[in-house]
């Protein structure tokens, strides 16, 4: 069965929003077997007993104009992440940790139950006592009010994909919701085709920040992003810290003092089990990057976010500060178009039948020798200093349960590489190209002009050189390369032979089969798909259905090990490396995590410390 294209979770490309398709298959059932273990494993992260007084200041320097809890923008969620709890959030190794609930759902502990094809429950148990800054309770129905909240277009959250599979919303108790997910119709929460299965695998990634819905019932939706609740001052709110002041701009500041009533139903909890440590807290914004670096230097800030690898000389230079560089969802990649370039057939609106076959089309060989041929640690070197992580699939290797940590260790192999070459038929030329049917081994690279991480093409240029193909970079505006197919964007629509850029993932194995699903080829009557290079693979879809079909994890584990198989062997892409997440804090900064996924380096706020002296 064709997936929905409303089967679909946001996954941002680097630089640009695209939206891409999540499949979902009609077959198979999650329960748990008897032989089942638990799969998710619990995070490792371990907080250090705080000292309790003084203050911190975490500092950007991208602008903050307002607290909408329901924006996209970095910056501001660097505020709003330490003003509203998360039901639970995501540790560094992108494994779920509970903060407002119990534990985090799973088909092993019985809160998440696959009922048939179609439907699934998935309950949510709040601890016991919680409640908001103001003293008030923080409740079930605090939860299915912003559950619905997010299901109004008029709210204006980001987006409203696997929220549109709960149909209806049941409060069992103070502490007990149950969400019910099912068929739903077109026109609710968004969807704008009818919904044939609710069954929704990655759910793990629909955990938020509850809202009060006392403080906020008289508040129209389509008013929250004005209402100065979310534009000034939130004055009941439930993370650790609760804001003093506000002073929105270039030079936003936002003050925050303890929240008096954090503890409440947490004392003794693994994660987040203690009132706030700190006096103060505050988030700083800097003009720009320069003016960051500088408060750096003077000590005025104590956590620096939003470094890059340029400015790592500047930063390990300060003596008082230690410099961290993280793995995070982010993946520097080569995608191969098996398809036709379709350059100069706007005309036809790109029709697959337009166009030249690319070189790697119906080539598996090639494609596997590209990537044995690619010095991906001279690439990470010459790009981010050395601070990334070679990748040896298209997984991170921090994505938890998920990743293989069996796949062994990439390695450069020329050689292996030649063989591939040979035996598929491109011989050696005596001007060093190789070539096959009076068909020369030479093709373009395309990326985005200006990109900072150029270097990269001028290595894997010299790289492929060495196994005899001859390869050109194209450079493209970042506004054209990542445009929409029906803005003739040069991903979208085809007009490349190979390309190269940064991908942002979510922390789900399904966020990848929008990329390689034959399904979500992009054409005029799918323009919204993801798959780039037009993968057309019948064992890939397979799996990836197979996947989708199911939430029971331990399940799940297991579809996803092979996807990583087959996605290696089949040369679907070149993983290069995991883009680093930099940042720099002083040595009397406690407790500071860096985290590379959805929830950021501030997700464990309410573990900060300043130590002694």
């Amino acid at each position: 069965m064709r997936p929905s294209l409303r089967f679909r979770l946001a996954r941002r490309l680097l630089a640009a929003l695209v939206g891409t398709a999540l499949a979902a298959s009609c077959s198979g059932l999650g329960s748990a077997s008897p032989q089942s273990k638990p799969a998710l494993p619990a995070s490792r992260y371990v907080a250090e007993k705080g000292v309790k007084g003084g203050q911190l200041v975490y500092a950007d320097w991208q602008e903050v104009d307002d607290l909408n809890l329901f924006t996209s923008a970095d910056p501001t969620a660097q505020a709003t992440n330490v003003i509203w709890a998360w039901l639970w959030t995501f540790d560094a190794e992108n494994i779920p940790v509970p903060d407002l609930v119990t534990a985090v759902p799973t088909t092993q502990n019985g809160l998440v139950r696959q009922l048939d094809s179609t439907h699934m429950d998935v309950t949510i148990n709040l601890k016991k006592g919680l409640k908001w800054s103001d003293g008030s309770d923080l409740t079930a129905n605090d939860v299915k009010y912003t559950v619905n909240a997010i299901c109004d277009a008029d709210t204006g959250a980001p987006t409203t994909r696997g929220w549109d599979h709960i149909v209806s919303q049941e409060v069992k108790s103070r502490e007990q919701l149950i969400w019910h997910f099912g068929p739903n119709k077109a026109g609710n929460c968004g969807l704008d085709a009818d919904l044939p299965s609710g069954v929704y695998s990655p759910y793990l990634l629909l955990t938020l920040q509850p809202l009060p819905m006392a403080r906020l019932s008289t508040v129209k939706h389509a008013d929250f992003a004005t209402d100065k609740y979310f534009t000034q001052k939130p004055d009941v709110t439930s993370g650790p810290y609760l804001v003093q002041n506000f002073t929105p701009g270039a030079n936003a500041q936002v003050v925050m003092v303890p929240n008096p009533h954090y503890v409440d139903g947490r004392a003794g909890s693994k994660y987040f089990g203690h009132a706030p440590y700190l006096d103060k807290l505050t988030y700083k914004v800097y003009g720009d990057k320069a003016a960051e670096l500088a408060g750096l230097k003077s000590g005025e800030a104590d956590l620096g976010l939003g470094v890059i690898a340029k400015d790592m000389p500047t930063v390990q230079a300060i003596a008082a500060d230690k410099t961290i560089a993280v793995s995070g969802l982010v993946d520097y990649l080569i995608t191969f178009n098996q398809a036709n370039n379709t350059s100069a057939c706007d005309g036809q609106k790109f029709v697959a039948t337009c166009g030249t076959p690319t070189i790697f089309k119906d080539d598996k060989p090639l494609r596997q020798a590209v990537g044995l041929a690619v010095d991906k640690e001279a690439v990470n070197q010459q790009v981010v200093e050395g601070a990334g992580v070679v990748m040896n699939g298209p997984f991170p290797h921090n994505l938890a349960p998920w990743y293989d940590t069996s796949i062994a260790k990439f390695k450069r192999d020329v050689a292996a590489a030649k063989k591939l070459l040979d035996e598929d038929g491109w011989a050696p030329g005596a001007d060093g190209i190789r070539a096959k049917n009076g068909k020369k081994l030479q093709w373009t690279l395309s990326t985005t002009i200006g990109n900072p991480l150029r270097a990269a093409q001028d290595v894997i240029v010299a790289n492929l050189k060495d196994i005899g193909a001859s390869v050109t970079v194209k450079y493209v505006s970042a506004s054209v390369f990542f445009a929409s197919f029906h803005a003739s964007g040069t991903l979208a629509t085809g007009q490349f032979d190979m390309a190269m850029y940064g991908n942002i993932w979510s922390p789900d194995p399904s966020t990848w089969a929008s990329f390689a699903l034959s399904s979500e080829i992009p054409s005029d009557s799918n323009p919204g798909a993801g798959n780039y290079g037009r993968i057309s693979d019948p064992k890939l879809d397979r799996l990836f259905q197979d996947g989708e079909s199911t939430v029971d994890i331990a399940r799940r584990v297991d579809i996803y090990k092979q996807v990583q198989a087959e996605w290696r062997d089949f040369g679907a892409t070149v993983d290069l490396f995991e883009m680093p997440v930099i940042s720099t804090r002083a040595t009397h900064f406690g407790n500071y995590a860096p985290n590379g996924n959805l929830n950021g380096s501030i997700w464990n706020a309410a573990d900060w410390f300043r130590r002694a002296g």
